[in-house]
């Protein structure tokens, strides 16, 4: 019991469960409510980090497929860049101003 209270406000995932574990296989059938009440935690925590696992790595994969079409994007936006004659004047405007 001390060693769940050590850990139980920032629990390590795999120490957690386990611990949750052993102290449900030692209460055994003396408390059930109890036993049950850590094997749900042990669960609760075992799927928690299993769940952040699957969306740590689909972010990652978002981040790596946006990098790439951002990459992409980039140099097709610097390919269609054009100066219109507009501009264009406006800079020869300025540039004179400037001499």
């Amino acid at each position: 019991g001390e060693a769940l209270a050590w850990i139980g406000h920032f629990p390590p995932g795999s120490l957690y469960g386990q611990l949750c574990q052993l102290l449900a296989m030692a209460l055994g059938d003396r408390d059930p409510l109890a036993t049950a009440g850590l094997l749900a935690e042990s669960l609760n925590v075992t799927l928690r980090h299993q769940l952040l696992a699957i969306v740590h790595t689909r972010a990652r994969k978002k981040r790596k497929t946006a990098a790439a079409a951002a990459g992409g994007n980039i140099s097709d936006q610097l390919q269609d860049l054009s100066l219109d004659s507009k501009d264009s004047q406006d800079s020869q405007d300025s540039q004179s101003h400037l001499a």
